[in-house]
């Protein structure tokens, strides 16, 4: 199904036409901007708000496809599992806040982490945004949960080894500012190394297809990362 059916009756064809799911692929690869950038994450005031302007833009862009696309009831959801992620967002994203000056005392060592990580966690994140892209309708959710989990656990392992359990939590908090809370209501119960999911994702440490993948956020992803 190419176009989101979520207009009511009253709206016009020509308006439902700028729905398609692909506008959240757009949407998402300005988050792969911030996630992924080549240079690593912020370690200063500076780079924090040239990332947080990738952020804000991000959640324009989900803004308005909402209000052009969803139901009223479906506004009003989106809006719960966003509501926190929105909440981080202002916090990261103004100068002298607690969070801010918190995540600014871990970011050197945070950012050495996630640049050592970058040929294993990432690698098997692009692998499954592949699958994802390849299975049925039913599967997209589970694989979509254990791939995010997968990717998860992977991140913090790396990330606790090298910086301690504190710095963890703030790398939670730019999944969770990235993400919303929709993984933390959604998959709960997944867990990368059971046999379900063992079964719905490559195998970890197999070479992604990049940039001749037929997912879109795949292809983005090689064209910011380099992978």
């Amino acid at each position: 199904m190419n176009q989101l059916s979520c207009y009511p009756d009253s709206i016009g064809k020509a308006s439902s036409q700028t729905c398609h799911l692909r506008e959240l692929d757009l949407c998402a690869a300005t988050l792969l901007v911030f996630t992924q950038n080549p240079s690593g994450i912020a370690t200063n005031d500076v780079e924090l708000d040239k990332q947080c302007g990738y952020l804000k833009e991000a959640d324009m862009c989900l803004k308005n496809f909402t209000r052009k696309c969803a139901t009223s009831l479906q506004r009003d959801l989106i809006t719960f599992i966003t509501e926190g992620s929105t909440r981080l967002l202002n916090e990261y994203c103004t100068s002298g806040s607690q969070l801010r000056q918190s995540y600014l005392k871990h970011s050197e060592c945070l950012n050495q982490a996630t640049q050592a990580n970058r040929k294993t966690c990432i690698k098997d994140l692009q692998l499954a945004l592949e699958t994802v892209s390849q299975v049925d309708w039913d599967q997209r959710i589970p694989t979509g949960c254990c791939a995010y989990r997968r990717f998860q656990e992977c991140t913090e392992t790396q990330v606790e080894a090298k910086c301690g359990s504190e710095a963890v939590e703030f790398m939670d908090i730019i999944l969770r500012m990235s993400l919303s809370r929709l993984p933390d209501i959604v998959c709960p119960s997944y867990n990368p190394k059971t046999d379900q999911c063992k079964a719905l994702l490559p195998e970890s440490g197999a070479t992604p297809k990049g940039p001749k993948s037929n997912s879109v956020l795949s292809r983005l992803f090689s064209a910011y990362t380099g992978l």
